[in-house]
């Protein structure tokens, strides 16, 4: 059972749920035009934002094999491959002690 104003609010609540959609003010034509600059607007921002980005990542590309054709860079040394036998022996000086049998 609800307590104090719980039902209003309920029932409110409801009222505003079942209100349906609002009705837009103001000229529909007028709207369309705002609503098509607004988003022409976002196009172009996004157009120069890929732009940009695309500039960008040319850029650094020539820039790598600018580097590359002139050698430069530090060169990788290779990683040995360390066998078994050589991580089982790590520890070990040598083979058998002198003196024993």
């Amino acid at each position: 059972m609800t307590r104090g104003n719980q039902r209003e609010l309920d029932r409110a609540k409801a009222a505003k749920k079942n209100a349906g959609p609002q009705k837009k003010e103001g000229d529909p034509l007028a709207r369309n035009a705002t609503d098509a600059a607004a988003l022409e607007q976002k196009r172009a921002a996004k157009a120069a934002k890929l732009a940009e980005a695309a500039a960008l990542e040319a850029d650094s590309k020539a820039r790598e094999e600018q580097r590359v054709a002139m050698g430069g860079g530090k060169k990788k040394k290779k990683k040995e491959d360390v066998g078994l036998d050589d991580l089982l022996s790590a520890g070990f000086a040598g083979g058998k002690k002198k003196g024993k049998k």
